[in-house]
């Protein structure tokens, strides 16, 4: 269970804002991204490097007679059970043999919040970070409903240990903006990470930044350890109009930044062989994703 320091002089604070949005246990995904500088400053530009995917699909699981959500890489193997309770979410790892607070939605500000659970390697899909599996101590500096995130609670927190000076936020029924297993990054190593995408149901409500509208998040399949998940092969990557996927069949559909569909011309070449013409489309990213739900994401020069 949590321990939480109360350094305010308010007393029956914790919880003053009702939970609208509890964490899903199902139809929820949640897609991080890992990039690196590939252009130093003033302009610096950044790669996509890897990526970490998960879902819940609403199976349970009962560990140390407690019931869990089941949370899995997407379409892959488990990876730790969830569940909330009074606001607070846990996670128990796989390879655990005890849970931990992930976040405090019922926190106050003044609250310290002890063993937060941090695990970069995770979190990142399983591109080397800065950081393993580590706990984290933090206080409190913001909580409550904010519009931005269509009136979900959000929790500002900041680490208090010595010599880490991060900062963390996270949105009630989401989790932190930065992954669900990350904090705040800080950007001296030419990298950077975040949430590119969380959906829930039919709705999308983060794709770059909150919002909600129709649709959901699609998987990306370029981290090291789900790469052969995917089993695709996309040439020349990037791209300033043909490209060549090699592990998909030919009914595809293609989606832009913000999850919408567009079209691009397709050729079966072969066996799960496709061309692709992205010529008539704007420069920018693009996910293709086959009946199969084998995923790649391309870069429209």
């Amino acid at each position: 269970m949590r321990r939480t320091l109360l350094l305010t002089a308010l007393i029956g604070t914790t919880g003053l804002f009702a939970q609208n949005f509890p964490f899903p246990t199902s139809n929820a995904t949640w897609v991080q991204y890992f990039e690196v500088m590939i252009t130093p400053p003033p302009i610096p530009q950044f790669a996509w490097m890897s990526t970490a995917n998960f879902c819940v699909d609403g199976t349970d699981t009962l560990i140390t007679g407690t019931s869990y959500t089941q949370l899995r890489h997407c379409n892959a193997d488990y990876v730790g059970g969830l569940r909330e309770e009074d606001g607070a979410v846990y996670f128990f790892p796989a390879d655990s043999t005890q849970e931990y607070l992930l976040y405090d939605f019922g926190a106050t500000v003044g609250d310290t919040l002890y063993d937060i659970y941090v695990n970069e390697e995770l979190g990142l899909g399983g591109s080397s970070g800065w950081m393993g599996t580590r706990l984290v101590d933090v206080r409190v500096t913001a909580a409550e409903p904010n519009p931005n995130y269509g009136g979900r609670i959000g929790v500002q927190v900041q680490a208090i240990e010595e010599f880490i000076t991060e900062s963390s936020e996270w949105i009630e029924g989401m989790g932190c903006i930065h992954g669900l297993f990350t904090f705040n990054p800080i950007n001296i190593s030419e990298y950077w990470y975040g949430l590119d995408c969380f959906s829930h149901n039919d709705t999308t409500y983060w794709n770059g930044w909150y919002s909600e509208a129709p649709g959901t998040c699609v998987p990306q399949y370029m981290s090291v350890a789900e790469q052969h998940l995917g089993r695709t092969l996309a040439y020349p990557n990037p791209t300033n109009g043909m490209v060549r996927v090699e592990g998909m069949d030919r009914n595809l559909v293609v989606r832009d930044a913000l999850a919408r569909y567009v079209y691009a011309p397709t050729t079966r070449v072969a066996h799960e062989m496709v061309d692709i013409d992205l010529s008539a489309l704007p420069v920018g990213l693009y996910t293709v994703q086959d009946r199969n739900g084998r995923v790649v994401r391309l870069s429209r020069e």
